[in-house]
């Protein structure tokens, strides 16, 4: 059928049509669907003390307000071509042809790095030796393609250098993005009960992020730098500007903080890696310079631009899931190829997997089996290995109902940690206990690249057995091998932006619905004060409120003056519905509002591409979106409120 507008408008009539009448029907059987759980935490703040108490985030993992979004059947892939093999194969340095098909011609061609957006192409070649790391094959029925796929090798190298110590240990990290605690516990129970049983791995269940989302986590993490600002000063603290400004962490080759954790492994004798499964990655998204060179001896980053943006158009397909095939599927083999390749060497690699949670709450339940398979295909490598097995952040986008909750809210912010250590060390039941210990306590990114530094530069010299206080130089964070400072550990005393802390508190709700109105309006103006500064208001749309979702007061409010803290959500009118979110502190006496850093809420998908910036991104509904994506966008918007009225209804039926 031709897709034309009158056809358009035909299906759109039927779509509001059937949806309006599904909902009409529902509201009249069901007069009264009951209300969310409330969620009860064990543990609450009621001392107002925010510099000096934490009440840690203790709740049921599996509580009712939680299980009724989860569901365990959850795969995409489910009705995948399950007979679909390769025609192609690259072994040993040979890329060949395995099943010939009459009328088919095959050939491939190799890439390699050629900066952080770009890629280096070869020749098309007939079968043969192949001495790059990424090869595309493709194959043609006469002009027309109908096979791509990807292949990945190792080719060796030397070590920069050679080991400092005797006998270092691996170190291997498997980051998923959003992987928050109790989704963890909820997605992962084979892997975290392998690693617990089999290797006596132990948990972290109170992470706390230190950024919104991926960057300003992972830039912590592999740099030791902030790029958020910390806004303390009406909580009793004082506000703290970040390391790094945003021309700092973006517009600056990452090279030359000097602080790189791969180039510490790497100067230390290891052989490095660093896998992504997203050509948009942590350090470059949105157009962020990245790296001036490859970071690791291993970069998977030119598989990812290739698949996504420089491949035929059919090898941009093979990844899918039509044929059982993800992202994750090559980044498992390239890591599987690494490992085998340097066996007897000491390796250090960072994995980070953005596809399976980062925009579906299910999408993480496939991934247990996977990782489980990794874990047992080399559980001997990792007997001797540090294992991290973590998150940057939790579920944050999308999943209105959810987000909504305490436990929601909580989750978003609290990133998921564990560590197993190699073998011989465990015969010390000491570390395991200093482990234990610290996990009983609030934490951060900055400890856990801490811990990384201990084991690559201090505790060797001790055989790990030191347990004494360290204080890296320039470094945030404390070793989880180690006694941590006595200072209270909360988020006033941490590094953590009042926004994001996952200490419970005492909270209520506001029911003043003018004030709601007041503080809801100044926070509109407050969006397009920070687009005008930033010399994007002729880009975007002005926003209008449609309304104040939810206003609580915090009880931990600083008696020494007369602020008062809140945390506000509004949704905005057609044609942005945006949700933002973020923590208001009011002074009574002036009267004076102001705002932390906003949080969005919503799936915004290309409506902030314009300002090619990731701060202002989220606060902008570009004027320049194409007719088409606004209508799309709208149409997502006005079915994901559909959805969340059904949902309220039926809501083990709508489970993405």
């Amino acid at each position: 059928m031709f897709w034309n507008s009158q056809s358009k408008s035909f299906y759109f009539r039927i779509l509001m049509i059937g949806g309006i009448s599904q909902i009409l029907l529902m509201m009249l059987v069901f007069r009264n669907p009951s209300k969310p759980q409330e969620t009860t935490f064990h543990e609450m703040d009621s001392s107002n003390n925010y510099m000096n108490v934490c009440a840690l985030p203790v709740y049921d993992y599996w509580h009712p307000t939680v299980m009724r979004h989860v569901d365990y059947d959850f795969d995409p892939t489910r009705d995948c071509d399950e007979n679909f093999r390769p025609y192609t194969e690259l072994v040993n340095g040979t890329w060949r042809i395995v099943e010939e098909r009459q009328g088919t011609n095959c050939s491939a061609r190799c890439y390699e790095w050629a900066g952080e957006y770009n890629v280096r192409r070869g020749p098309w070649m007939q079968p043969g030796v192949v001495s790059c790391e990424f090869l595309e094959a493709v194959c043609w029925e006469g002009e027309h393609e109908v096979y791509g796929y990807m292949h990945t090798q190792i080719v060796k190298k030397e070590p920069t250098t050679a080991p400092k110590f005797a006998n270092p240990p691996n170190v291997f990290v498997f980051l998923f993005d959003s992987l928050s605690t109790g989704q963890a516990k909820r997605s992962f129970p084979k892997s975290i009960s392998t690693l617990s049983s089999r290797f006596e791995s132990v948990e972290f269940p109170f992470v706390n992020k230190v950024g919104e989302n991926s960057r300003p986590n992972g830039i912590p993490l592999w740099f030791g730098k902030s790029i958020e600002p910390i806004n303390n000063e009406a909580f009793g603290g004082e506000n703290i500007e970040p390391d790094w400004n945003y021309t700092k962490s973006c517009y600056t080759d990452l090279e030359e903080s000097g602080t790189s954790i791969f180039k510490d492994f790497e100067s230390h004798g290891y052989m490095t890696m660093d896998i992504d499964d997203w050509a948009s990655q942590m350090v470059n998204y949105p157009s962020c310079n990245g790296f001036r060179e490859p970071p690791t001896h291993h970069y998977m980053h030119p598989f990812q631009l290739v698949y996504e943006r420089f491949g035929a158009n059919i090898t941009k397909e093979h990844l899918n899931g039509k044929l059982c095939r993800e992202e994750v599927h090559p980044v498992l083999e390239y890591f599987q190829q690494f490992v085998d390749a340097y066996k007897g060497r000491p390796m250090f690699t960072w994995m980070w997997l953005n596809t399976f949670g980062h925009s579906m709450f299910n999408g993480l339940m496939r991934a247990d089996d996977i990782l489980v398979k990794v874990i047992e295909r080399n559980a001997e490598l990792f007997e001797n290995s540090f294992v991290f097995l973590m998150g940057d952040h939790g579920y944050r986008i999308g999943k209105k109902r959810f987000l909504q909750t305490d436990i929601g809210t909580v989750e978003m912010h609290n990133p998921y940690l564990s560590i197993s250590i190699p073998k011989r060390l465990r015969g010390n039941q000491a570390i395991l206990e200093t482990m234990r210990q610290n996990s009983r306590k609030l934490q951060t990114h900055y400890d856990t690249r801490a811990t990384l530094l201990d084991i690559l530069k201090f505790q060797p010299q001790s055989s790990f057995s030191d347990k004494s206080i360290l204080e890296i130089s320039g470094e945030k964070g404390n070793s989880y091998f180690r006694r941590q400072p006595s200072f209270p550990r909360t988020c006033g005393r941490l590094p953590i932006p009042p926004e994001y802390c996952i200490c419970q508190v005492e909270k209520v709700p506001v029911e003043d619905e003018n004030l709601k109105e007041r503080f809801g309006r100044q926070l509109i103006d407050y969006i397009h004060d920070q687009l005008e500064k930033g010399n994007f208001s002729s880009m975007c749309e002005k926003f209008e409120m449609r309304k104040v979702t939810s206003l609580v007061h915090f009880g931990h409010t600083n008696h020494s003056n007369t602020f008062h803290n809140y945390e506000i959500v509004v949704e905005t009118a057609a044609p942005s519905f945006a949700q933002f979110q973020t923590i208001l502190m009011h002074e009574k006496k002036t009267n004076e509002v102001k705002f932390v850093n906003i949080i969005r809420l919503d799936r915004i998908g290309k409506t902030g591409e314009c300002t090619d910036s990731s701060f202002h991104e989220k606060l902008c509904f570009c004027k320049s979106l194409a007719l088409m994506e606004k209508w799309k966008y709208r149409m997502e918007k006005q079915m994901a409120e559909m959805v969340l009225t059904i949902e309220g209804y039926f809501p083990k039926y709508l489970i993405y």
